[in-house]
């Protein structure tokens, strides 16, 4: 099981993602930020291109 979650500070327009996993790593592929973009996170057993794609 996978839990992630993406935020976003109303006062400072921050970003932040959070994955937890039993899988080691996970965030290393499936939490993405870009600055003046934004934040997206993605489950456990996905494939590493999706985070950038949904950055563009």
């Amino acid at each position: 099981m996978t839990f992630s979650i993406v935020a976003r500070c109303r006062r400072t327009g921050m970003f932040g993602v959070a994955v937890s996993s039993s899988s080691p790593a996970v965030a290393a592929r499936c939490a993405y930020a870009q600055a003046g973009v934004g934040a997206v996170a993605s489950q456990n057993v996905t494939d590493p291109t999706l985070g950038p794609k949904a950055l563009e």
